[in-house]
C-alpha cells in the first residue's frame, strides 16, 4: 500500500504520495559480442530463459557504442574479432568510469595457451572460457552476474525510496507541529509512517528528566520496552545510558535544549540486556499560542551498521598492512640477496682463517634467519610465490607425526582421524607442513598442563550457499586443542599481524597471520572457534586438486643432487638494483657463465641486439621504466626465439600467472637466493640436467 503524507494547510487533492512501487524495477541486460552471426544466435538461445535483456553485437565498435547508452549486467566477448578484437574492446571499457564494473567473460576457440589467458586478466576479464562452452555451465555463470546486478540495484532502489521517505518524513512532521489544528491527524499519519521505518520518534519537553510527550509505538518492537514506559517514566531513558557514554550524552542533550539541531551517538541497552548503539537527532520548537517550547527528535537504531563500518574498517587495515609488510619484505628480499651473495664469497676467501670463517657462518645464518621472516611477512601479504602441487593431506600428517610428538612432549596425547577416500589437496607442500606445524606449536603453548592434540582430515562439499567458499570439492584439516581457549577479544585480532599474546621472546605474532595468507593465495578458508576453557580449533579449507594434477613425490622421494657448473653460455643480467645484479654477475662469473648485465627492460634489449650470443635472459621481474621482466622476456624471445629466460623477485604478485615455470627457460627465483639455488636455476633453466657432477664455484 502506498503511504500518503498530507501537508499542513493542503486539500486531499494534494496529497504526497511515496509510493513502494514508486521507483521501475532495474531492467537487467547482458551483452554477447562475436563477430559469427552463428556464435550470437546461439548465445542469444542459451540465455534465453534468464529473465534478461540479451543485446548482440558483432563488433568491438558496436560493442563501445551499446556500453556508452546502456547498463549491463554481464558482457560475453570473443577474443579474435576482426579490426578490434576482445582485449582492446576490454580495455576501453575498463578506462570508462562508468563502464569498468561491468563483468566481462571471454570466450575463444582459438587463443588457449596461457599467455592469452594471462592477457585476458590483464585487461580485466572475470572468466576466460573455451569455445566450444557448455550452455549449462555458460547460463549458470551468467545467472551469477545478472542476480547479483539485479539485487545490486534493488537495494539502490530501495536506498532511494528509503531516503525519499525518511526526507518526506522529516518535513511533514515539522510542519504539521507548527499548527495545533492540525496536530491530532498529523500525528496519526505519522504514526502510521513511524511503523513502517526503524526508526523512533518522540516529542519531549525541554526539562531533563521528564517523560516523553509522544513516542512511537514500534519503540516496543526495536527496544523491547511499551510506549506507556517512557511516557511515565521520565529517567528511564537516561537510566538505561552506557555508563562510559552518560557524560557526554549529558551534554549533547544539554546542547539540544539550548536549540538549533543536535545529534548524538550512545549506547543503550534494551529490554534483552544487550547494549545497542542508538543515533539521535533532535530540535528545539519554540512555543507559540501559550504552549511551552517542545523537543522533536527521531531515534535510530545503527548497532549493525557500526559493525559493518568496524569490520569494514579492520578488512582495510588488514589490507593496507599487508601492502605494507608486502612493499617491505620486497625491497628487503633485495637487500637480503645482496648481503648473503657477498657472504657466501666472502666464505670462500676465509676457508684457511678459521675464526674468520665462523663469524661469516654466523652472519650467513642469520641472514637466512631474516629470510624466513621476509618469507613470513608476504604469507601474510599474500605475496609469497606459491608452488602448488597435488599433495597427500592425510600423508602428511601421518608423516609429520614424530615430528610433532618431539615438539609436544609426552604430556600432550595426539590423535589422528583420517575419514577413507580423501581427495588430494592442491596446496604447497613446504607451506602446508609450515601451517599444521604452526597449528601445532600453538596448541602446545595453548596446554602448559598437557591436554589432548586432535587433527583431523576429511573431504568436503561448499555449495552454491557458501558465501566464503567458492562451490566445489575442499580438503579440510581440523587441528583441536582442549587448552585454555580465547576470549571474543582475542579471537577477533588472531590474524592479525604482529599481535601476540605470548611473553616478549615467545613469539613474533607472524605464525597465524601466515597461515592467514597461505591459505587464502590456496583458494581456501580458514575458520577458527574457541571459548575460554574449552580448548580452540581451527579448520583449513584447501581446495582438492584435479585429476589431471599428478600426485606430489614426498620430500624423502625426491633427488638432491648438485647443479651443473657452465660451460661458456652467455647469461644476460638484467636488474635495476646494481648491488643485486652485481651479486649474480660475480657468482655466475664463478660458475663459468659469460655475463653481460642491463639495468632495465630497453638497455637489455639494446645490448642483446649488439651481442652475436646470448644463451640465458636472466631478469628481475619487477623493475622501473615501463617494462617490467615478464614483458622485457615476451620482447626478447620474439626477437630472439632461441632464447632462454630466468625470472627473480621479491615477490611475483601480479605477474606469477604468465611466468610459464613448466617448461624449460621460464624458471623462477625467490629472492633472497643462494649461490647453489642460482645456479641450479640457471642450469634448468638452460636446460640442463643435475646428475652426478658436483661444480666447485671458484674462489673470489
Amino acid at each position: 500500500m502506498p503511504h500518503t503524507l498530507m501537508p499542513y494547510g493542503q486539500t486531499p487533492a494534494g496529497f504526497v504520495e511515496i509510493d513502494d512501487a514508486g521507483l521501475p524495477p532495474p531492467e537487467v541486460r547482458v551483452l554477447v559480442v562475436d563477430d559469427d552471426p552463428r556464435n550470437l544466435l546461439a548465445m542469444r538461445e542459451t540465455l534465453a530463459d534468464l529473465d534478461a535483456t540479451v543485446i548482440l553485437a558483432r563488433s568491438g565498435e558496436e560493442a563501445l557504442k551499446r556500453v556508452l547508452d546502456q547498463d549491463f549486467a554481464a558482457i560475453l566477448m570473443d577474443v579474435h574479432m576482426p579490426g578490434m578484437d576482445g582485449y582492446e574492446t576490454a580495455e576501453l571499457i575498463r578506462n570508462r568510469r562508468k563502464s569498468r564494473h561491468i563483468p566481462i567473460l571471454f570466450l575463444t576457440a582459438i587463443n588457449k595457451d596461457e599467455m592469452h589467458i594471462f592477457r585476458g586478466y590483464s585487461a580485466g576479464a572475470v572468466d576466460y572460457m573455451f569455445k566450444p562452452v557448455d550452455p549449462v555451465i555458460l547460463r549458470s555463470k551468467v545467472t551469477v552476474f545478472v542476480e547479483l546486478y539485479r539485487k545490486t540495484e534493488e537495494v539502490k532502489r530501495q536506498a532511494a525510496l528509503r531516503e525519499r521517505l525518511m526526507a518526506e518524513n522529516y518535513r511533514v512532521r515539522a510542519e504539521k507541529l507548527e499548527a495545533e489544528q492540525a496536530l491530532r491527524r498529523s500525528e496519526e499519519r505519522q504514526a502510521m509512517i513511524a511503523r513502517s521505518l526503524p526508526i523512533v520518534l518522540y516529542t519531549a519537553g525541554p526539562e531533563r528528566g521528564t517523560p516523553f510527550r509522544y513516542v512511537t509505538e514500534n519503540v516496543e518492537a526495536l527496544f523491547g520496552f511499551p510506549a506507556e514506559r517512557f511516557l511515565t517514566d521520565g529517567g528511564f531513558w537516561e537510566s538505561r545510558l552506557h555508563p562510559e557514554d552518560r557524560e557526554r550524552a549529558a551534554i549533547q542533550f544539554e546542547a539540544m535544549r539550548q536549540g538549533g539541531v543536535s545529534t548524538v551517538e550512545y549506547r543503550w541497552r534494551a529490554a534483552d540486556g544487550q547494549y545497542r548503539t542508538l543515533l539521535e537527532k533532535a530540535m528545539l520548537l519554540p512555543g507559540e499560542g501559550g504552549r511551552p517550547p517542545e523537543l522533536c527528535g527521531t531515534v535510530l537504531d545503527v548497532t549493525d551498521t557500526r559493525e559493518l563500518q568496524l569490520q569494514l574498517a579492520h578488512v582495510q587495515k588488514m589490507e593496507t598492512i599487508g601492502q605494507l609488510t608486502g612493499g617491505i619484505a620486497h625491497d628487503f628480499n633485495n637487500m637480503l640477496t645482496v648481503v648473503i651473495g657477498s657472504l657466501e664469497r666472502l666464505a670462500r676467501m676465509t676457508f684457511d682463517d678459521p675464526k674468520a670463517a665462523r663469524r661469516v657462518e654466523m652472519a650467513l645464518q642469520a641472514s637466512l634467519r631474516c629470510s624466513d621472516l621476509t618469507r613470513r611477512l608476504l604469507a601474510f601479504a599474500r605475496r609469497q610465490q606459491l608452488h602448488p602441487e597435488s599433495v597427500d593431506m592425510e600423508a602428511l600428517v601421518r608423516n609429520m607425526g614424530e615430528l610433532m610428538e618431539r615438539t609436544l612432549g609426552s604430556a600432550i596425547t595426539v590423535e589422528i582421524d583420517s575419514a577413507p577416500s580423501l581427495c588430494p589437496a592442491l596446496v604447497d607442500r613446504t607451506q602446508a607442513e609450515s601451517a599444521l606445524l604452526n597449528l601445532v606449536i600453538n596448541a602446545r603453548d595453548a596446554m602448559p598442563s598437557g591436554g589432548t592434540l586432535t587433527i583431523a582430515t576429511a573431504m568436503v562439499e561448499a555449495g552454491a550457499g557458501d558465501a566464503e567458499l567458492r562451490p566445489g570439492r575442499y580438503v579440510r584439516m581440523t587441528v583441536t586443542d582442549t587448552g585454555c581457549g580465547m576470549p571474543p577479544d582475542i579471537l577477533a585480532r588472531a590474524f592479525e599481524p604482529f599481535f601476540t599474546t605470548k611473553e616478549i621472546g615467545k613469539g613474533t605474532g607472524l605464525g597465524l597471520s601466515m597461515i592467514h595468507g597461505f591459505v587464502k593465495q590456496s583458494g581456501g578458508l580458514i575458520r577458527v572457534e574457541s571459548e575460554p576453557g574449552r580448548g580452540t580449533s581451527f579448520h583449513l579449507h584447501l581446495p582438492c586438486a584435479p585429476a589431471t594434477v599428478r600426485l606430489a613425490k614426498s620430500p624423502d622421494d625426491s633427488e638432491d643432487s648438485g647443479p651443473l657448473p657452465g660451460q661458456g653460455e652467455v647469461v644476460l643480467v638484467v636488474d635495476d638494483d646494481r648491488d643485486v645484479r652485481q651479486v649474480a654477475v660475480l657468482t655466475l662469473q664463478d660458475l663459468g657463465y659469460t655475463v653481460v648485465e642491463a639495468e632495465n627492460g630497453p638497455e637489455a634489449l639494446a645490448v642483446l641486439a649488439g651481442e652475436p650470443r646470448v644463451d640465458l635472459l636472466f631478469t628481475d621481474v619487477v623493475m622501473p621504466g615501463g617494462m617490467n621482466g615478464l614483458e622485457l622476456a615476451q620482447e626478447a624471445q620474439r626477437r630472439h626465439p632461441g632464447l632462454k629466460a630466468l625470472y627473480a623477485s621479491g615477490y611475483a604478485h601480479g605477474v606469477d600467472g604468465g611466468l610459464g615455470g613448466d617448461r624449460p627457460g621460464a624458471e623462477f627465483l625467490i629472492k633472497p637466493y643462494r649461490d647453489r639455488d642460482l645456479a641450479r636455476a640457471v642450469r634448468k633453466a638452460l636446460g640442463g640436467g643435475v646428475a652426478d657432477m658436483r661444480p666447485e664455484l671458484k674462489s673470489a
